[in-house]
């Protein structure tokens, strides 16, 4: 492996979120490192980052990466058990929508939804780097 690099990044608005959404899409997610903290207003979750960063022919890799959002009003879940801590899921895309809402969008119709107020979000990695034992595969192809 090589040496580790830091990534740390701050979000505040759509155009941060973007960005931040690129460099999760296609993490995986335990269920169990997904938290709502209600008396704190804050929504924190742990992936397991794919390092896109690298350079084109090296071996790729995955890296624990803490997201944290402030500032949470509510959150939402569509598909997913709680309570189901041992499932992983797949994270798509993250979207800023106009209304204040933060939208996580994982594999299998699965939705997390925060309310929010005034905010911020801040994604850091942690941790070594490992070998990435499987590779997200995106059909490429358009149906008609």
């Amino acid at each position: 492996m090589t040496e580790s690099k830091i990534l740390k990044l701050r979000g505040e608005d759509a155009e941060d979120i973007q960005i931040i959404s690129a460099v999760l899409q296609d993490s995986i997610v335990p269920v169990c490192d997904i938290a709502y903290r209600e008396e704190d207003k804050s929504f924190l979750m742990v992936t397991q980052r794919l390092c896109r960063e690298k350079p084109e022919g090296e071996p790729e890799e995955r890296v624990c990466c803490a997201l944290t959002v402030t500032g949470v009003l509510n959150a939402r879940v569509h598909g997913l058990d709680p309570n189901d801590s041992e499932s992983m899921l797949d994270l798509l895309a993250i979207i800023l929508e106009p209304a204040h809402c933060l939208n996580f969008v994982f594999a299998g119709d699965v939705r997390i939804r925060l309310d929010l107020g005034e905010w911020s979000c801040m994604i850091e990695d942690f941790g070594d780097k490992w070998p990435a034992l499987c590779h997200p595969c995106h059909d490429t192809k358009h149906k008609d």
